[in-house]
């Protein structure tokens, strides 16, 4: 998890820095990444400062939540391992009609997911997935619908007989339905458990193989596009019990 996005998660912290700006003290930069993703977001500000206790109800949890990941993502542009990733993956971005808000957002899922994606130690931050997801990006940005349609063909034809054929349809169309519905983005741990229950669960068992490894060689043809990192792929193809880890 990144240190930023773990500080804020706190609400203590989160609800200190706000009352420090509100009395003009000092900031640090991880408080100044916290007060601007703040007032980016006056409605979730409004929440945090109208709660108080350590019980927050869902509603502030969701705003400490999305506050904290935007802090992050603000101070990832000063960080030295990720500024640049993070410059390239905004520019991706914007090139595509992405506002700077819709960025944040982005990028912010990104966060959240190395965070609580996997089951991974929350105390440590996996800066090289980070960054590897920010270097997915501008192809993730650059897809258009011709260009989905054309990745599905792609790897319908591959397919060695009829039906692998209409496994690999099947699957495919599934994948891009659930991660893409709204536009290209990283695919994640929770799209692979939707297609997954959507298309193997309770079905026999020679059956979910075949789609289990059509599934894990739509991956590897997306990998081979730019479109799913290596360490994003090892981790998808383990999900599914295809190896890797």
């Amino acid at each position: 998890m990144h240190p930023v996005l773990a500080r804020f998660l706190a609400a203590d912290a989160a609800r200190e820095t706000l009352r420090k700006q509100q009395s003009g003290e000092a900031l640090s930069s991880e408080e100044q990444a916290f007060i601007d993703a703040a007032t980016a977001h006056p409605k979730h500000r409004g929440v945090l400062l109208g709660v108080s206790g350590r019980v927050l109800s869902s509603d502030a949890q969701a705003s400490l939540v999305l506050l904290a990941a935007h802090a992050a993502a603000r101070a990832m542009r000063e960080d030295t391992d990720l500024a640049e990733p993070t410059r390239k993956a905004r520019e991706a971005l914007a090139e595509e009609g992405a506002s700077d808000e819709e960025a944040d957002a982005f990028i912010a899922s990104i966060l959240l997911e190395e965070a609580f994606g996997y089951e991974q130690d929350v105390d440590a931050f996996d800066a090289e997935y980070v960054k590897e997801s920010l270097g997915e990006v501008p192809a993730l940005a650059a897809l258009t619908k011709e260009a989905v349609d054309a990745l599905f063909l792609s790897f319908v034809k591959g397919a060695a007989n009829d039906a692998e054929r209409k496994v690999r349809e099947g699957m495919a169309r599934a994948l891009f339905d659930i991660a893409w519905s709204e536009g290209p983005a990283p695919i994640n741990p929770e799209h692979m458990e939707a297609v997954l229950d959507a298309e193997v669960v309770d079905r026999p068992e020679e059956e979910q193989e075949a789609k289990v490894h059509a599934t894990a060689q739509l991956l590897q043809a997306l990998s081979k596009e730019g479109l799913v990192g290596p360490i994003r792929l090892s981790r998808l193809r383990a999900l599914l019990g295809e190896g890797d880890a």
